[in-house]
């Protein structure tokens, strides 16, 4: 449940970082397509019902065709809508130029409601009730279509009955009751003829609709806003599989499997550290006991892939931290090309390592003691002293293998300021001779790659990473995980209290 947890927060994390990637999808694509769909004309749907009988031409005694079923009686008249005949027709109906039958008839259809008996012709236009009249003009030239079709036919069967008559009238031989029953079927034809108006009619006609069936406009817009999130979830997984820098402490974690120390806050740089810095060191502290609670640490080297990422901010802070807690500390600036610790401490820096390693200085000589008066324990800085011309040849000496081991004798933590290994080397020989290394990267520039590569240059140099800090974070960062957060987990998780730093 608690892994569960730690992914959504994780997914939370990714999510927030790309918001405004996602803002914009989510915002841009909607508010595009809602303009580009108002700005679409306007279009009414009317619709029309016509009921439909078979043509009932009864002239089976001359060989007339026996009445088609009902349902093709429909599905003959649906189609009979949409030919050119009947669009010339209902072009005539609105009092237009035959020209438009080809552009009313595509914006017509008709549908067959073979259950009902009834079809639908559906008209579309710019207008409401100019889609009214094309679906009316439509469904009244079926009627006058089919009224024509069938008189026409009617009046072919009548004439030859009339032809058949006058030829028995004209011969005396034939019997009375022939002429008799062709002038009743005379008869018959001409009483259908007059009732083929019935035939088709209009059942319903067709109303001006209220609102337009196009744009649509609300559901447009809504199909858009989901498309755009999930077009905005799939450029967040792309750009976060793309992306090369360490953009959240998180992701330490996820790249070397070992456990994020702690997340230290931009402040932590400037010269006086707040709250929020103070708080981020003394979490390392304990965390340095919580997550190695099965081997003792007598010995730390912090190192970083390159210069700027803040290993020295967190090996100065760090010692101060573990002073301030009763401990007994040594911190060593390794960094002899480029020392930095003597400055961090405003303490000289004539002598220190260097001169211990070559033998000029003793090493109680060399060492200085800053804000002896303001910790509970012990601090000893150890500086890098003047630059030598062999610092890779000194570092990986048997003497600084003794130093360290003499070191770790006389107090309770020795802590290395190393070179960033992936620029320079001099200290990759230590690795092997400390207790364990914590790796330093800054959030939005120290890259994954860099990261990758300086835990397996560690690895394969035979030392132990005991975790990884990450430096530059947001303030926001160490509240819900990582900072006071971690505090009360680690409480929370059975840790003691004073090995988790807490009161």
């Amino acid at each position: 449940m608690a892994g569960n947890h730690g992914d959504l927060h994780a997914y939370l994390r990714i999510l927030w970082r790309w918001k405004l990637l996602i803002l914009a999808f989510v915002v841009l694509i909607p508010a595009a397509t809602y303009l580009y769909v108002s700005s679409k004309p306007k279009v009414y749907e009317s619709s029309v019902l016509l009921q439909v009988q078979a043509l009932a031409v009864d002239t089976s005694l001359f060989g007339a065709e026996t009445p088609a079923p009902q349902s093709q009686t429909l599905l003959s008249a649906a189609r009979l809508v949409t030919t050119t005949a009947v669009a010339r027709e209902a072009a005539k109906e609105l009092g237009e130029p035959l020209s438009t039958a080809r552009p009313l008839l595509d914006n017509v259809t008709a549908t067959a409601d073979v259950q009902a008996d009834f079809i639908a012709v559906a008209a579309r236009a710019p207008t409401a009730r100019r889609a009214a009249a094309v679906a009316n003009a439509f469904a009244a030239a079926v009627v006058t279509n089919r009224t024509n079709q069938a008189v026409g036919r009617l009046n072919a069967t009548i004439g030859r009955v009339e032809e058949q008559l006058n030829k028995i009238t004209g011969q005396a031989s034939i019997a009375r009751d022939g002429r008799k029953q062709l002038s009743e079927q005379l008869q018959r034809l001409r009483a259908l003829r007059a009732a083929q108006g019935n035939n088709a009619r209009i059942v319903e006609p067709a109303i001006a609709a209220e609102t337009p069936v196009a744009p649509r406009v609300t559901r447009t817009v809504i199909l858009a806003a989901i498309v755009a999130l999930l077009l905005a979830f799939g450029a967040v997984a792309l750009a976060q599989g793309s992306d090369r820098k360490i953009r959240d402490p998180s992701e330490l974690e996820d790249i070397t499997g070992k456990p994020l120390l702690s997340a230290v806050p931009r402040s932590a740089f400037d010269d006086e550290l707040d709250g929020a810095a103070e708080e981020a060191f003394q979490t390392l502290r304990a965390s340095l006991t919580y997550f190695n609670v099965d081997r003792e640490i007598k010995s730390v080297l912090i190192t970083s892939p390159a210069q700027g990422d803040g290993k020295t901010t967190v090996a100065t802070n760090l010692a101060r931290a573990m002073a301030r807690a009763g401990k007994d500390v040594i911190l060593v600036d390794a960094d002899l090309r480029r020392p930095q610790v003597a400055w961090r401490f405003h303490v000289p820096g004539s002598t220190g390592l260097g001169s211990v390693l070559v033998g000029e200085t003793g090493l109680q000589q060399a060492f200085v003691e800053p804000e002896a008066d303001t910790l509970a324990g012990r601090l000893r800085v150890l500086p890098a002293g003047p630059p030598p011309p062999n610092p890779s040849e000194l570092l990986a000496s048997q003497r600084m293998t003794r130093l360290v081991d003499k070191l770790m004798g006389v107090c309770d933590l020795v802590i290395i300021d190393s070179t960033p290994l992936l620029t320079v080397s001099d200290s990759l020989p230590l690795v092997e001779v400390v207790s364990g290394t914590v790796l330093v990267a800054r959030v939005n520039e120290t890259s994954k790659e860099a990261v990758k590569r300086l835990q397996t240059l560690i690895a394969n140099a035979g030392g132990t990473l005991l975790g990884t800090v990450a430096t530059g974070t947001a303030a926001s960062a160490l509240y819900g995980g990582y900072g006071y957060g971690y505090r009360q987990d680690a409480a929370a998780n059975g840790v003691p209290r004073a090995a988790a730093g807490l009161p």
